[in-house]
């Protein structure tokens, strides 16, 4: 039996625009997510473009695929293609596996997804596009030591009846590990396909000046949760209400693939002392 290995990423990582430097070992991965809607038996076709950004050093990479999947506080879990539940590794074949990129040069991966005609359930299935290389360690040059880097494109296949259905489900100011005082969101999502939210969060200070805080990107898998935290911009003394605005732009329940979602009041608390300890919120 394959012993299971997850490697964890900041989400961050992958939800660049453009180009993706990974850990700054001077390759670019475009596009970083690719979510398709495919029908049982339909195939598609999908080309990722890796570029080598370095001015003097040429880079050999290796392309695989792994399975991937959402920590509660938005890290990439990575495993073994096959391994999870949802994994799609099984539908794709890709081609070359091994690239050799110089200095300022790209190079295209194909890849080949068909999905099954008869599928064991509706909803998303996932797979990555891995691509790996073995450098030494910048940070003990000279001490011998090798590291292995990856960076990846993250893909959603949505086959069938297919539904998100977001919902923030407590929400709180707390003050985090870290000592920062923050809005605290915990978001569920009891439908077969993942939502993707952005929006903000409105502070209403005392003196009526509203302050808007953005979220962008929040991505919460089927059948999952995620903690997410807004640092609050003013002292809690000077905030008189503070509510959640979200859209879902993956909804596919709905024919355009959107559904705003309900506005959201966060409960104040009436004094310092009354924040509780770090997320998740319970």
């Amino acid at each position: 039996m394959r012993s299971l290995f997850v490697l964890i990423f900041s989400i961050a990582t992958f939800a660049l625009a453009g180009w993706s430097p990974a850990f700054g070992f001077g390759i670019g991965i475009q596009p970083t997510t690719v979510e398709m809607e495919v029908e049982p038996g339909e195939r598609k076709r999908q080309v990722i473009t890796l570029g080598n950004v370095h001015q003097e050093q040429t880079i050999s990479l290796t392309i695989g695929l792994a399975d991937w999947s959402l920590t509660e506080d938005g890290q990439i879990a990575l495993a073994p293609p096959g391994e999870t539940e949802r994994s799609s590794a099984e539908w794709v074949r890709f081609s070359p596996a091994f690239v050799t990129l110089e200095p300022g040069e790209q190079q295209q991966i194909v890849v080949d997804m068909a999905a099954p005609v008869r599928l064991p359930s509706a909803g998303d299935h996932r797979f990555a596009l891995l691509a790996s290389t073995i450098l030494p360690d910048e940070r003990n040059a000279g001490s011998g030591v090798w590291r292995r880097y990856q960076l990846a494109s993250l893909f959603y296949l949505t086959v069938g009846d297919a539904a998100s259905k977001p919902e923030i489900t407590s929400s709180g100011i707390v003050v985090n590990e870290v000592g920062e005082t923050v809005v605290g969101l915990r978001v569920e999502n009891e439908g077969n396909a993942h939502a993707r939210l952005g929006g903000s969060v409105e502070i209403e200070t005392s003196n009526g000046d509203v302050l808007t805080e953005p979220i962008a990107n929040l991505v919460v898998l089927d059948s999952a949760a995620r903690n997410y935290q807004v640092r609050l911009p003013v002292p809690i003394e000077e905030t008189s209400g503070i509510s959640v605005r979200l859209e879902n732009t993956f909804a596919p329940q709905f024919a355009n693939k959107y559904e705003a979602m309900e506005p959201h009041a966060v409960p104040v608390p009436q004094k310092r002392a009354e924040l509780g300890g770090a997320l998740p919120l319970e």
